[in-house]
């Protein structure tokens, strides 16, 4: 129905993060009614294909995200009422984390250079997300050659199309074009060292450590080209979703922990532990995908506890400044413990790597929500949960 407010828009998982609110609290509901440890419910009812769907997940490990998860955390000390510790209750909580693992159509251009370096280029963007490094990366493994070898370049429209950097899908999108481009353009270079004329003239040839190799010899690419009076290389590859579609269904996934303490007489509520366990397939960078797991969690503990847009009358927003808009400051987070699984899905794509950007957020609330039940015996329905629902008579 129109509304007299401003349309929202999306953030990080935009369904999935609200949605997982309301089932995993709903999945610890069903744990309560029935008596029965909310990891062992979920185990129990551990799904091989999405609902609905006859097609099984490519890679699914979220079983073994539980029970990692619960060695680490500690899951064998909590009881179905808390703890209380001085004037604090304690409670534990947790929450299933799932989001589409997809991939957009993208092309990345390399060029070899005859300085020895290597050009990696695609049109797309690095919000904060780390495809710079990303690029440098499988780049630098796919030329085989070291990263720091590798120039990468993004966010010009000159450059070949690269997709979004939305939904999850820039290292698996980019990564597997850049595996194709490698591949065409190692070809190319094979194909010119072999010529008449050319250093290894009518030699077989193969490549090795940005070298190409034969009859004995070993020469570096950029000798290589500067042998020929040739500045570069270059070469296109482009990838897209395929045939795969058609055959698995594709998703990331996590267990995420929580330690909730609730002071008894002031009803202030405060996350004291955190822990995501995470089946994500290759991890490419692991200093940038657990900054962007610790950045989701955090977001979903500002969900959870903090961020509360509240409209007047005329739908101006009441609190549109950082003055009564609530968000997480230092003293708010504990520590973020991060852990993965690292089962790569080559039927995903090639790079074997799935989505970190989103899904960190997607169960944080929940799991908070559920700790705070576990410390209080108080189910909250909504969120943000303040002070005021968690007061008792």
């Amino acid at each position: 129905m129109p509304l007299n407010i401003p349309p929202t828009t999306f953030m990080r998982a935009p369904g999935e993060a609200p949605g997982s609110f309301a089932l995993e609290s709903a999945m610890d509901e069903l744990a309560v009614a029935l008596n029965m440890d909310p990891i062992e419910l979920r185990l129990r009812n551990n799904s091989t294909a999405p609902i609905g769907k006859n097609l099984q997940w490519s890679s699914k490990h979220l079983d073994e995200c539980f029970r990692v998860g619960a060695a680490r955390f500690g899951w064998a000390q909590r009881t179905p009422h808390g703890r209380v510790d001085g004037d604090w209750l304690v409670g534990m909580g947790t929450a299933s984390a799932l989001f589409p693992a997809l991939r957009f159509p993208a092309t990345v251009e390399i060029v070899l250079r005859a300085d020895g370096t290597a050009v990696v280029s695609t049109s797309g963007s690095d919000p904060g997300t780390g495809l710079l490094t990303v690029l440098s990366m499988i780049g630098g493994e796919s030329l085989d050659i070291t990263p720091d070898r590798i120039t990468p370049r993004l966010g010009d429209s000159a450059y070949p199309a690269g997709g979004m950097s939305a939904g999850s899908t820039a290292t698996a999108s980019a990564g597997t074009a850049i595996m194709i481009a490698a591949a065409q353009v190692i070809d190319d270079l094979l194909a010119l060292a072999s010529a008449p004329g050319a250093p290894f003239d009518g030699v077989d040839v193969s490549y090795a450590e940005g070298c190409v190799v034969g009859d004995g010899r070993s020469m570096p690419f950029g000798e290589l080209l500067r042998a020929l009076n040739r500045e570069s290389l270059s070469a296109t590859g482009t990838s897209a979703p395929g045939e795969e579609l058609t055959k698995h269904s594709f998703s990331s996934f996590g267990a995420q922990f929580c330690e909730v303490r609730v002071h008894r007489w002031t009803r202030e509520a405060r996350v004291s532990r955190m822990l995501g366990v995470f089946d994500a397939g290759r991890i490419i960078n692991e200093k940038a995908a657990r900054g962007q797991i610790s950045g989701g969690m955090i977001w979903g503990v500002s969900a959870a506890l903090h961020e509360n847009l509240e409209f007047e009358a005329n739908g101006r927003p009441a609190n549109g400044d950082l003055a009564g808009y609530l968000l997480p400051v230092n003293a708010d987070i504990p520590e973020i413990d991060v852990e993965f699984l690292r089962y790569p899905d080559t039927l995903h794509n090639a790079v074997g790597a799935r989505g970190v950007g989103e899904i960190g957020i997607v169960g944080m609330a929940a799991a908070v929500a559920n700790a705070i039940y576990n410390a209080t015996g108080i189910r909250v329905r909504h969120i943000p949960i303040t002070i005021e629902d968690l007061l008792v008579d």
